[in-house]
């Protein structure tokens, strides 16, 4: 249904990932950004967690050879026949229109979804791909991709207004993380530089980890080395020369560095979506306060797959000199 003219850079089919292979050795993967990604799908009328099109930097010229319904979600320019569309918006692409995705101007990673997502053959209960293990694979120019089967009617002209989309415009940001569980391995100096320095994102990073620049993170005298231990997305290990790396979806499921930390669930997305040289300013916070904060963040999200969907009103209130979107349920008549 779909056909793939040009590929600039990684292109890739994910979902929310594999969940329950770990144990074997298989990373999760998925959506780096599973905010963006999830309301792409609620524009196109999907599950937060059907597959779609993830892409870094820069998006894919496409020809849709059937009528589809689609949304871009990113700072980008989008244009569909040659005429500028809005991101964040779900419309009809029929027969032989080309939709044309060109660079983020904010953040790294993009996301194309359709309506009833993309078809593929689930690896592992998973249609991501992984290319390290030949799980799948890099999308590239002339490959086709079908759609599951969707009631398209009512699914173009969904919006998202711009209050309501996340912002990743910033070079610097804060990156919430509960500390531990290696805290014997790091000198009291150590865990005061990690929560008061600003480091910064490399080059070096991939969907496996983010690689952090900055100062050096002291160890104790139990050195930086400990007995290979479970790894999950997140993990902030501080290998022998001090600098922290953040495990990010395709991190390896064991690793053999002290980890400082753990970068919560709720904020995992805004890391994957800071480009090399942004400024990130770690804070600790306790296992409750993150709970409440990954709680509030569902709830958000919730809220937002329902207004799109008709089922929710949204309005702006003033809190002290705060402004904040409130939603409320629509009454159906």
């Amino acid at each position: 249904m779909i056909e793939l003219l040009s590929v600039p850079s990684l292109l890739t089919v994910q979902d929310n990932g594999r969940r329950d292979y770990r144990k074997l050795g298989v990373p999760v993967s998925g959506f780096m950004d599973d905010y963006s990604a999830r309301i792409a799908n609620y524009l196109v009328g999907n599950p937060g967690n059907a597959p779609l099109l993830e892409f870094l930097l820069t998006g894919p010229t496409m020809r849709f050879n059937a009528s589809a319904v689609f949304a871009v979600a990113g700072d980008v320019k989008v244009k569909l026949n040659g005429v500028p569309v809005e991101p964040w918006t779900s419309y009809w692409g029929k027969r032989g229109d080309v939709l044309e995705v060109r660079t983020l101007k904010s953040g790294l990673y993009g996301y194309i979804a359709f309506a009833g997502g993309v078809k593929c053959e689930k690896l592992l209960g998973s249609c991501s791909a992984y290319p390290r293990a030949n799980l799948g694979r890099p999308l590239k120019a002339g490959d086709r991709l079908s759609l599951s089967y969707a009631i398209l009617t009512g699914r173009e002209g969904r919006y998202l207004s711009p209050e309501l989309r996340p912002d990743y415009s910033s070079k610097e940001r804060e990156i919430r993380v509960v500390l531990g569980p290696n805290l014997e391995h790091f000198s009291e100096t150590g865990v005061k530089t990690f929560l008061s320095k600003a480091y910064t994102v490399t080059s070096e990073s991939d969907r496996m980890g983010y690689r952090m620049d900055g100062p050096v993170i002291g160890h104790s005298q139990k050195g930086a080395g400990i007995v290979t231990e479970p790894l999950i997305p997140g993990a902030v290990q501080v290998p022998a020369n001090g600098r922290p790396i953040v495990m990010m979806r395709d991190a390896q499921t064991t690793g053999g560095y002290a980890k400082i930390g753990t970068v919560i669930s709720a904020d995992l997305h805004l890391l994957a979506q800071s480009r090399p040289g942004t400024r990130v300013w770690f804070r600790a916070v306790g296992v409750e306060e993150a709970q409440e904060i990954l709680r509030r963040r569902e709830k958000t999200l919730k809220a937002i797959e329902g207004f799109l969907a008709g089922e929710m009103g949204a309005y702006r209130i003033k809190i002290g000199e705060e402004e904040r979107i409130a939603f409320t349920k629509v009454e159906k008549s």
